[in-house]
């Protein structure tokens, strides 16, 4: 018994190494191909003017060599609300990578607090990063900042879509988080508070981090961008190292149901990826809408085929999620006894519901009525969708069409220059820049 217990831990360990390696070479190599064959357009490396060169600046006054504002550039001297929103709107910065990352994160933890919270941590690292020298954690230069206006609103609505996509998707595919606080001293590999499950987070997490970082839209709507075809490649690759990695690490979990969520994770991720090979909108932010939408669309119905399949798809790939609750004719007495356990989780959602009606105390035989109440109550995601909820779905889906629609027309767009980096904020143009008394010539 020692032998095989032995052996197993063997086995155990060089399949968390290899799979570790796998990630992180896949995450080595993409970076050094996007680094050697996808630069940034050649016009981004164009010198930045010294202070010599502010042609407007008052006399005998210091100016602030950068207009973070990012509105109008400080030689026409006003600020013009609307093209801030324009701006806000505009452009192809980083907003793709900040949804594909929340929703990554929110798949490989499930925890919506932490990641609110580590959404405004992330803004606040990326600037205090510019104390470095650089900006963001592609290391870029601090002025391209300003041209391709990292704007916070901007990036925590990308942030916020996509942990409300990963939400919707992991109800529907019954997701289980890889890990989950506190952390103990264990290396069983499937329990997610062990340090094993921490350490395949973190290999994970950062391997699928450093990939998105390639990210790169740089040359503006409409125009082809081959690093991206290598970011879709790459990442989808690395879901499938994960999915094989993490397939016997949840055993309340069938293998094809393990493997059904992460397969859908890497077509969603596919879907999200492939509108940045070639962008067809002029706005980076209404093509996101779209995307949100339509995957929202496509989520909500195919909840609905599941939940109309209960004994068909939904049993295949889930397995038989109330074998616990029923009992036949010669089941055991051990079969009993677990049947009258009552998970810990149900006793959560029963504090939940008792905090959220107010009550400050609550009976311990009150809350182990409520807990089994939970526990053997059929489970509404396993029922067929009611009238009111058909209704409600398809009004959910017609809000999203009507949000499309809206987002095609692409309304407050900025139709100034982008990208190719000036000091003003307006990058410089076939040898202009794009200042107001260069409007005419450009």
């Amino acid at each position: 018994q020692h032998y095989y217990i032995t052996n197993n831990l063997r086995m155990s360990q060089r399949k968390n190494t290899l799979f570790a390696v796998a990630c992180i070479g896949i995450a080595v190599m993409t970076r050094i191909i996007a680094k050697k064959y996808f630069k940034n357009p050649p016009s981004n490396d164009i010198p930045m003017p010294t202070e010599s060169d502010f042609a407007t600046a008052k006399e005998g006054k210091d100016i602030f060599f950068y207009d973070l504002g990012g509105t109008f550039c400080m030689c026409e001297w006003k600020w013009s609300v609307a093209d801030y929103w324009s701006k806000v709107i505009s452009g192809f910065a980083f907003n793709f990578a900040h949804v594909i990352g929340t929703f990554e994160f929110y798949i490989l933890i499930g925890n919506t607090k932490v990641l609110i919270i580590a959404v405004f941590v992330n803004e606040m690292i990326e600037e205090l990063w510019l104390t470095s020298g650089y900006w963001g954690f592609t290391l870029d230069p601090p002025m391209d900042m300003e041209a391709r206006y990292d704007s916070l609103i901007r990036d925590t609505v990308c942030c916020f879509l996509g942990i409300g996509l990963a939400h919707k998707f992991g109800k529907v595919f019954k997701v289980k988080p890889i890990v989950k606080a506190p952390i103990v001293f264990a290396f069983d590999s499937k329990n997610p508070h062990s340090i094993t499950r921490w350490a395949k987070f973190t290999v994970e997490g950062i391997a699928l981090w450093q990939i998105t970082l390639i990210y790169n839209a740089d040359l503006g709507p409409h125009r082809f961008n081959p690093g991206n075809i290598l970011l879709l490649v790459a990442y989808a690759s690395t879901i499938l190292v994960i999915c094989y990695w993490n397939i016997d690490d949840f055993p309340d979990c069938t293998r094809r149901h393990v493997i059904t969520w992460h397969l859908g994770w890497m077509v969603f991720s596919i879907y999200l990826f492939l509108f940045t090979i070639y962008p067809s909108f002029d706005s980076a932010m209404y093509l996101i809408f779209v995307v949100e939408c339509s995957a929202s669309i496509a989520i909500y119905w195919t909840d609905v085929y599941f939940r109309n399949n209960v004994n068909g798809i939904q049993q295949q790939i889930f397995g038989n999620q109330q074998t616990s609750k029923q009992g036949g004719a010669g089941h055991s007495l051990l079969e009993d006894e677990t049947r009258n356990l009552i998970p810990l989780s149900c006793y959560k959602k029963a504090l939940d519901m008792v905090d959220n009606r107010g009550d400050e105390k609550v009976s311990m035989e009150g809350l182990k009525k409520l807990a089994a109440d939970l526990h053997h109550n059929p489970d509404p995601s396993e029922l067929p969708p009611s009238k009111s909820e058909y209704m409600t779905i398809c009004f959910k889906t017609l809000i999203r069409i009507i949000i499309i629609l809206i987002c095609i027309s692409q309304p407050f767009l900025w139709d100034g220059p982008q990208y190719k980096r000036h000091w003003c904020g307006n990058p410089l143009v076939m040898g202009f820049n794009g200042c107001a008394k260069y409007h005419d010539e450009l």
